[in-house]
């Protein structure tokens, strides 16, 4: 059997398709209510669109032969995944320092999730950075920072296709990103230069799964950094 070798300068694919799955998780809560959203929303969304523009422009840039461009994405990345991690920050402590007594446990599961995965984007984008002389090592770790907005993008889209389902969704969307990244370890097995990434990111995200799949966010080391968090 041929093996099975990934083009990641088409990898824009991706980025295109999940963000029209974007687009219809968030219509009811933000982009159909524009007008009423706050600064922290808008923010993150500007924020965010804009990794996804980058993500969607940087390979095809390279298929084109564009690499002065580029670099030059390549630099502007700097500042704009800074402004995205601080997005998530800022939004995050809004929310829970705004939330209702009654909201405030599934608040503080909520602000887990949020830091949680804004810590695993600045850490596959810092390594994304680190090995950015490395072109197998590199691409794979810029497509990965994607994988972050699945959680967030997934949960809501499955709540609108199916909203009485009686289950944390947490469960399906990083069992999504679970099966992704072990289906790409086993595609890039014999990659001598790259087969350690997804390996790695995989277990990065189930060490941050941990306190979601045993609800540890209910105990008391989560709940006194959450109310030290929200008195900001």
């Amino acid at each position: 059997m041929k093996a099975v070798k990934l083009d990641y300068n088409n990898s824009w694919r991706w980025a295109v398709g999940l963000l029209i799955i974007s687009f219809i998780a968030f219509w009811p809560s933000y982009y159909a209510v524009i007008p009423g959203s706050d600064f922290y929303i808008h923010f993150h969304a500007v924020t965010a669109l804009f990794w996804f523009a980058l993500l969607i422009a940087q390979p095809i840039l390279i298929k084109k032969r564009k690499l002065r461009l580029h670099r030059l994405f390549g630099k502007i990345s700097y500042p704009a995944a800074a402004l995205l991690v601080i997005s998530i920050i800022l939004l995050a402590q809004n929310r829970i320092s705004t939330s209702q007594e009654e909201f405030y446990a599934t608040r503080t599961y909520i602000l887990y999730l949020q830091l949680s995965l804004a810590l695993v984007f600045a850490i596959t984008y810092g390594l994304a950075i680190w090995h950015q002389k490395t072109k197998p090592i590199h691409a794979r770790l810029m497509v990965a920072t994607s994988f972050t907005f699945i959680d967030p993008v997934m949960a809501r889209f499955i709540r609108i296709v199916s909203p009485e389902l009686d289950m944390n969704t947490q469960w399906l969307t990083f069992g999504i990103v679970n099966v992704i990244l072990i289906a790409l370890s086993i595609i890039d097995r014999k990659n001598r230069k790259a087969r350690w990434v997804f390996p790695g990111l995989l277990l990065l995200y189930l060490i941050i799964e941990l306190p979601i799949y045993f609800d540890l966010t209910g105990l008391y080391w989560w709940q006194s950094f959450s109310a030290w968090f929200a008195s900001w």
